[in-house]
């Protein structure tokens, strides 16, 4: 799913969806599933567009720069979702970290205030 013209609840769907269809509901899923909205929502407040050209990962734009969103195992004990800066290139090689997501309550401060910050 490529492209401007969808909404962040058609977003949301498809994502949710391919994590339900795909691990059918294990707990790193329903950990983060509630958290997928609010992350999303967030988004589209400061996105210029988004896709999902890989199955696991939210590839999106956003002032001239490149970001992928996706599940990482490493973050805390019990993981969470993590927003990389990407390069040009085969592969989408990651440029560095740019925000961890590690409960609801992080989910709810990225809505309310979507800011992207460098974490090097």
């Amino acid at each position: 799913m490529v492209g401007e013209d969808f909404s962040a609840d058609r977003m949301a769907d498809e994502f949710v969806n391919y994590l339900y269809d795909k691990y059918r509901g294990s707990r790193h899923v329903r950990r983060v599933a509630s958290w997928l909205g609010l992350l999303i929502l967030g988004l589209e407040k400061i996105k210029d567009k988004w896709s999902i050209p890989r199955s696991r990962q939210l590839f999106f734009e956003a002032d001239g720069h490149r970001y992928k969103m996706k599940y990482n195992h490493t973050i805390r004990p019990r993981g969470g979702i993590e927003i990389v800066e990407i390069g040009e290139g085969r592969g989408a090689p990651e440029i560095g970290s740019v925000m961890a997501i590690t409960s609801l309550d992080d989910a709810a401060r990225f809505y309310a205030h979507p800011r992207l910050r460098q974490q090097r």
